[in-house]
Formats: structure tokens, C-alpha cells, sequence
């Protein structure tokens, strides 16, 4: 879908591709819409303040090809009634492996719902609609990993003119060096500061480190630009 304002012509974010609409609004808890993948990118609904943070988790991991939410598997249980099951999230990784994710805070988890999700699981990973199926909980939410897969969100539109000096200056990059020196080397203030962060994201450079980008991160490059 397109949008030709005076500005030029605008591509919008393609539809979503679940397989059913997620609520537009709630009086009990978060619902939205975050727009992931590269480009013009794909609207992406959730229903929960825990269904964001997963989304942005799963998104910004580099093993990511794709991300889906509100996937549909039909499924039979232990009496042979006939069920659907909407997933809430389904990652497809470089490897080809598609890893579905049940999001929900553990204090609803329940025995009956481990059992649901066990029988789920058997028969979708039995009929090669998925790899696995997991149990995304308030425990998988790596502080870090949060923190950083919001900045690559935050990120997530190139800056071509940014985006050029940065390549240039990571291209003569030998060794390990910190985001504030390849930073100042750019020249752009905050402008280099997300390309960098860009940079890894992409994969060229990689954290020696696990913890939050900040200026005092060493990286190193891993590609050949």
C-alpha cells in the first residue's frame, strides 16, 4: 500500500499476516500494533503488555527471519474433539525451524494449561506445522535483551546519509573499539550513535559484551562491509 502526499510517494507497512485480528482496544489490559522487518516493514498486533515485550524480543534476535502472530493450528484433544488453537506468536529462524510461543504471565499457567499447550505441541510438531512450540513467561524477559531490542526498534529506519559515513568508518575498523570512539569517528553525534546501533542489528558488528549499547560498549566487526 502506498501514500503520494506532496512529500513523494510513501510505502505503508504491509497488512498483518495472522490469521485472526487482534483487539484494537481493552479496559483490562495492553493491546497495539508495532510495525517489524526491515523496510517498509508489516504491522504486528498483540494483546498484552507481555505479548509487546516478546514481540520485540523475538524480532530483534538476528536468528529471525520472520515473526507471526495469532497463528492458526487445529488440534484434537485426549476425547477426539476437534479444536483450534490460535498461537501467539510463530518465529521462523535462518535454520528454517518455525517456533511457536504461547505468551502468558506465570500466575495464569495453570496444569490445565500446560496439558493444552503439551497436546498442541505433539500433534503440530507430529503434522510439520511447527519445530516447537514453547512457553513464553514473564521469566524470558532479559532486562538487556529488552533494552536493547527496543533501541533497534527505535532505530529500525535507515538514515542514508548516517548510514554511508558509518559503513565508511566501520569498514577501516580493526580490533575492538567502543561505540562513543567509532561515534566521535563518524562525526554525527546521535545520528552515528543509531547507525551504529543499526550496525548491530544487522550483524556487522557484534557486542563483545552482554549488556544494554550505551557509548561505553565495545564492539567488533563481523562482516566484511
Amino acid at each position: 500500500m502506498t501514500d503520494c502526499t506532496s512529500m513523494g510517494c510513501i510505502r505503508l507497512p504491509e497488512q498483518s499476516a495472522g490469521h485472526r485480528d487482534t483487539a484494537v482496544g481493552s479496559s483490562h489490559h495492553l493491546t497495539g500494533r508495532l510495525v517489524i522487518g526491515e523496510g517498509h516493514g508489516r504491522r504486528l498486533g498483540f494483546e498484552s503488555h507481555l505479548e509487546a515485550k516478546a514481540a520485540m524480543i523475538l524480532a530483534a534476535r538476528g536468528e529471525t527471519v520472520s515473526l507471526v502472530e495469532q497463528f492458526l493450528t487445529n488440534w484434537t484433544d485426549e476425547l477426539g474433539k476437534a479444536l483450534r488453537h490460535f498461537v501467539d506468536f510463530v518465529q521462523t529462524k535462518v535454520d528454517g525451524e518455525r517456533i511457536g510461543y504461547a505468551v502468558r504471565p506465570t500466575a495464569r499457567v495453570s496444569h490445565e494449561y500446560l496439558l493444552k499447550l503439551a497436546h498442541i505441541k505433539e500433534q503440530a510438531v507430529a503434522g510439520g506445522i511447527l519445530s516447537d512450540f514453547r512457553l513464553f513467561t514473564e521469566k524470558e524477559v532479559c532486562p538487556v535483551e529488552m533494552a536493547n531490542a527496543s533501541q533497534f526498534h527505535a532505530v529500525r529506519r535507515p538514515d542514508p546519509f548516517g548510514d554511508k559515513i558509518a559503513t565508511e568508518v566501520v569498514r577501516n575498523l580493526s580490533g575492538v573499539a567502543t561505540i562513543g570512539q567509532l561515534t566521535d569517528a563518524i562525526g554525527l553525534d546521535g545520528m552515528g550513535f543509531r547507525a551504529l546501533v543499526r550496525l548491530i542489528r544487522s550483524g556487522e558488528l557484534e557486542m563483545v559484551r552482554h549488556e544494554v549499547i550505551s557509548r561505553q560498549s565495545q564492539v567488533i566487526k563481523v562482516r566484511q562491509l
